[in-house]
């Protein structure tokens, strides 16, 4: 579980060494912000509580850190109503999310950064846990409660837009693609179940619910919307 840690931090320092000689060649005006603090409004939807900090290097280029704690319960059932009976799980998904990103600002405006056309690299750190509790614990399956643990580590390239509304607030967007790898772990609470025989059963008294792959790696994309306040 400790190499996915080094290879975020590894990627973000390879990031900023490569990219911190474009610094020298270009023009550092002097941007009217020095730094901006967001806010991820869509990551409440997926219980992402992300805060973040942009810091202005010139009226061209920033880094950015943005982070968070992930806390959200969902409550799933299933009836058969063949045998008349109902099979429920409560699940608690917990977790924290690291970003660390390079920003440039292709065509700045009036203020230079943070408003304008940026590209941007960054790394991606996710780490989350989820605690299945299995509240139908009786008849002929037993209690099928389990943990998975997931890290997940990734990096990609977004196109975004920043704006400038007024008094110091901003609007951005942005989209672009990302990849990710996953190191997964699933343990039943049930000492005599191993993951493939678990699985099995609660996919039997389970069969109408849908978790999510949970354990999915790959490509994908990213893309958001940041409230922040800059200063």
């Amino acid at each position: 579980m400790k190499r996915p840690f080094i290879r975020a931090f590894g990627f973000a320092g390879i990031l900023l060494a490569t990219l911190s000689p474009l610094q020298a060649q270009l023009d550092s005006g002097e941007p009217q912000f020095k730094g901006t603090i967001k806010w991820n409004p869509l990551g409440i939807f997926a219980g992402q509580y992300q805060f973040g900090y942009e810091h202005m290097l010139n009226d061209r280029m920033s880094v950015q850190l943005m982070a968070g704690l992930i806390n959200q319960s969902t409550d799933q059932a299933y009836q058969n109503f063949v045998l008349g009976e109902q099979y429920r799980y409560e699940q608690q998904k917990s977790g924290f999310i690291a970003i660390p990103e390079f920003r440039y600002y292709v065509s700045p405006q009036d203020f230079g950064a943070p408003e304008g056309l940026f590209v941007s690299a960054f790394a991606r750190l996710l780490n989350l846990t989820y605690d299945l509790d299995d509240a139908a614990d009786e008849g002929e399956w037993g209690d099928l409660s389990r943990m998975d643990e997931r890290m997940v580590f990734g990096g990609g390239l977004v196109v975004g837009y920043g704006y400038y509304l007024d008094n110091g607030l901003m609007l951005e967007a942005f989209i672009g693609p990302q990849f990710k790898s996953v190191t997964f772990d699933r343990t039943y609470d049930n000492p005599l179940l191993d993951e493939e025989t678990g699985d099995s059963l609660f996919d039997e008294k389970f069969v109408d619910i849908s978790l999510g792959n949970v354990d999915n790696e790959g490509g994908g994309v990213r893309f958001g919307i940041n409230i922040g306040f800059a200063f």
